[in-house]
């Protein structure tokens, strides 16, 4: 058990890891009205906390949170829960700023980034083949995923995250559909840190993503008869990345020219107008001509959306 950092803007919510060994958790300080008490910080985020807590509160209170840095907080207790209460804060924090006098303070030589929550798509090779994956939180040791399927302890496996090198790594456990794994080797804290602010930029930026049908998915937008798309759109490989331009999509296939040097099977993030980078791999070559298959097929609406914006450039 160790404390996350989260990079929603928001009050963490109540999650299942109520009761919780506090071992491992940063400590910190509560003060209620004129009352101090030791506290456990299990989960913080630049909109709030939850922190364990021994003396009696309610929500409502008024709280003030001193972390471990010395930095002080001030908010109210949003929601309770057994010892564990949610604190939202009166003003939203540099999550980023904590994560760096956290790594500041720790000895030069031994370093380590904190857990971070983090929900985006990665790809997960295992013997069986590869998988689209979620994961839910990340670390320079590892990363915590969900999976459509129980992983076997100590199986060699290789993550592939947008904008970072493909990591090879190794089961350390799998319950049901969530998996540990360790990254061999560890990433450096450095490169984590700068990939995280991109990935939170990039939110920003682009919010758009695939919805969750709630019925049949309607059926696939008809793309115009013999007009080229010339829709702009980004290519990553690794740490690659480059403009092109899209010749034609649809919600499993997207069709582009490219001079760069690619081979079948590659793996390729294609980013759209409004989405952020979508895995597929490179299924034909004809010359300059790429046809990538998307591992997870683009929701029509989504779709829908982006051949809405290819007819207005033309337009």
């Amino acid at each position: 058990m160790e404390t996350i950092y989260s990079l929603s803007g928001d009050v963490p919510p109540v999650d299942d890891a109520v009761g919780a060994d506090s071992v491992g958790l940063w400590p910190g300080a509560l003060t209620v009205g004129s009352i101090r008490q030791v506290c456990s910080i299990r989960k913080l985020s630049a909109g709030g906390a939850i922190v364990q807590v021994d003396g009696p509160v309610t929500p409502g209170d008024r709280l003030d949170l001193e972390l471990m840095t010395g930095e002080q907080l001030v908010g109210t207790i949003a929601w309770q829960r057994g010892e564990e209460v949610g604190l939202r804060f009166d003003a939203p924090i540099d999550v980023f700023a904590v994560i760096a006098q956290d790594i500041v303070s720790q000895p030069g030589e031994r370093r380590r980034m904190p857990r971070v929550e983090l929900v985006v798509q990665a790809l997960l090779e295992t013997a069986a083949g590869t998988e689209l994956v979620t994961t839910r939180d990340i670390s320079q040791g590892g990363a915590k995923l969900d999976v459509p399927f129980r992983l076997k302890a100590d199986e060699r496996v290789m993550i592939t995250l947008d904008g970072l090198p493909p990591q090879p790594g190794v089961v350390r456990w799998s319950e049901d559909h969530l998996a540990g794994i360790a990254f061999l080797p560890e990433l450096r804290w450095q490169e984590l840190m700068v990939w995280l602010k991109e990935r939170r930029r990039k939110k920003r930026e682009s919010p758009l993503a695939a919805p969750e049908p709630a019925a049949p998915p309607p059926p696939e937008p008809e793309q115009e008869e013999g007009i080229q798309l010339n829709l702009p759109a980004r290519v990553r490989e690794g740490t690659r990345r480059w403009s092109i331009d899209v010749n034609a999509i649809t919600t499993r296939t997207v069709t582009f020219d490219s001079f760069a040097a690619l081979g079948m099977g590659s793996l390729l993030w294609i980013v759209l107008p409004g989405l952020e980078g979508w895995p597929a791999r490179i299924v034909a070559v004809d010359g300059y001509c790429f046809t990538c298959e998307f591992t997870q097929p683009l929701h029509p609406a989504v779709l829908e959306r982006v051949l809405k914006l290819a007819k207005e450039d033309r337009d």
